[in-house]
């Protein structure tokens, strides 16, 4: 049996072709985390907004306005 001879260049190009390959699916995994954190942050945002209205119209009606 012959020795095989691998370089660089040889695992480079697979290297390559590999992660281009996986390419679509780590872009579309990164962008459903990126979507799942914004619904998180405007959950959180929505609620504070809530609680501070309903707070100043609490303190309003408590102060006697």
């Amino acid at each position: 049996m012959e020795p095989v001879q691998i370089t660089l260049k040889d695992v480079y190009d697979v290297v390559v072709r590999l992660d281009r390959a996986n390419i679509p699916q780590r872009v579309d995994d990164h962008e459903k985390r990126i979507r799942a954190l914004e619904k998180y942050v405007w959950a959180w945002a929505g609620g504070a907004a809530l609680t501070g209205g309903v707070m100043g119209q609490f303190l309003n009606l408590a102060m006697g306005g």
